[in-house]
């Protein structure tokens, strides 16, 4: 049987019950008052200090009351289990402004799947009765009726392979490698499908794009509609069966399926296939010498900084987290050898812009706030679609980052941030140019290939 929101609810209970309101989980650095930083900045929306303990959760920024921030959504998770508080249209719209960024996870000292608790507090109140607001009935019916949330047609979704020349890659029988491109590159940022899909080929992969791929659910494990997400999820285990690894170039996807899919699965169950993001790719073929980059002058000089995705950095480092402690034999759990991990984790996309900046020329410069205290696009958690003024100004905040380190580039390795950051870059004039990691080394023709990967490599 599924499970459902309060069965996640009741598993979560000791997480919940373990939250000293102690609000730390409100700001960035929440545990280096004294950090230093870029100092006072002037962005597009008023003064933003870049020093020390900044506040970091979206909706309580946004927002401002109690019920936005993580704290008071652990209150209503205990009075919802206590049978204090009932789900009502009016906590409904207390829990869906929140973009599920985990900044507030990865604050806490007391390990809560803050996370997990809000987006099982989104499903119980869906199945309690409480309508979706109407932008998620809208996502909602769009992916039962297409199997994507935005309303394209399904023999449309590798059109943008077939316009690029890649289509003999659609339905390639003779791989073992798939690359799952996700709603977002297939019906909107085509650029990040098409340079993933053409440095696949420059490496001499043998992949595949499989035409029954439909929706990863993140959305709906989002918004608390994990009936539709799980319908989804077992399409997709279902299409990708056959395969012995999936690559991605959405943070979404990547995360949903290989963070998520595991949780809601039958606990007998496990994916079939592994799992990794091309620039994991990238980053390994670098460190061992088989790719480098060539000098580009149109990219020389440019200052680019890096926004770290929410799904694909600060998710999969709490997750990692989690996995220590859970494996860790008694109450005690050694934080340096979690962090060690973490920190090399973050350091997967660093080494392919370290490596731009040897070869190329570009200047890489850190924001204020990166890695796990990363400020969030503002796309994620289904606030994009239902929020979207909200959305962009974070959206905004985030690149009045960049904007203070003199960034001339902003990139990111996912489809869903750099379309929100794009467009409050247009919206607020930030005046930065937003790319992806991949899709600048293929726009630029920036790859150097020493040596085909291997497939035991690609397969690894």
């Amino acid at each position: 049987m599924a499970k459902t929101g309060m069965d996640r609810l009741q598993e979560l209970k000791k997480d919940i019950f373990k939250c000293i309101h102690c609000k730390a989980c409100r700001f960035a650095y929440s545990g280096e008052p004294d950090r230093e930083g870029i100092g006072e900045f002037t962005g597009k929306q008023g003064t933003v200090l870049y020093e020390g303990m900044v506040d970091a959760c979206p909706a309580g920024i946004e927002y401002g009351w109690e019920a936005f921030w993580n704290a008071g959504k652990i209150w209503i998770a205990r009075s919802i289990l206590n049978g204090d508080l009932e789900f009502t249209e009016e906590v409904r719209d207390v829990l869906m402004p929140c973009i599920t960024c985990g900044q507030c996870s990865a604050q806490c000292e007391n390990k809560v799947r803050t996370v997990d608790i809000i987006e099982s507090l989104r499903a119980a109140c869906k199945e309690a009765g409480v309508p979706m607001i109407d932008k998620h009935q809208l996502v909602d019916r769009l992916v039962k009726e297409l199997n994507n949330p935005y309303g394209g047609k399904a023999d449309e979704r590798f059109k943008w392979a077939k316009d690029a020349g890649l289509e003999k890659y659609i339905d390639n029988k003779d791989a073992k490698i798939g690359y799952y491109v996700g709603c977002t590159a297939s019906y909107r940022q085509v650029e990040v499908a098409i340079a993933t899909a053409k440095v696949f080929e420059q490496l001499g992969m043998n992949f595949t794009l499989i035409s029954d791929e439909v929706c990863c659910g993140s959305p709906f494990f989002r918004v608390g509609a994990v009936d539709t997400a799980q319908e989804l999820m077992n399409k997709n285990l279902e299409a990708f069966k056959g395969l012995e690894k999936l690559y991605f170039s959405c943070a979404g996807c990547y995360r949903t399926i290989t963070i998520d899919y595991p949780k809601w699965m039958p606990e007998d169950q496990k994916l079939p296939f592994k799992t990794q993001h091309a620039f994991e790719l990238i980053s390994k073929l670098i460190t061992i010498g088989k790719v480098s980059f060539k000098p580009n002058k149109e990219l020389k000089g440019k200052v680019v900084t890096y926004h770290d995705p929410c799904h694909t950095g600060r998710h999969f480092a709490v997750d990692m987290e989690q996995e220590m402690i859970r494996e860790s034999k008694n109450l005690m759990f050694d934080m340096r050898k979690i962090k060690e991990r973490q920190e090399a984790w973050f350091d997967v996309p660093r080494v392919i812009l370290r490596k731009l900046e040897e070869d190329v020329g570009i200047k890489f410069t850190e924001m204020y706030r990166i890695k796990l205290n990363s400020m969030c696009c503002g796309a994620g958690g289904g606030v994009r679609a239902g929020y979207p003024d909200f959305s962009l100004r974070t959206a905004s905040l985030r690149c009045d980052e960049a904007n203070a380190v003199g960034a001339d580039i902003l990139t990111t390795e996912c489809p869903f941030c750099w379309r929100n950051l794009s467009d409050a870059n247009d919206l607020y004039t930030h005046g930065l140019q937003v790319m992806g990691i991949l899709e600048m080394i293929s726009k630029y023709n920036l790859l150097d290939l020493k040596e085909k990967p291997t497939q035991k490599e690609l397969l690894e």
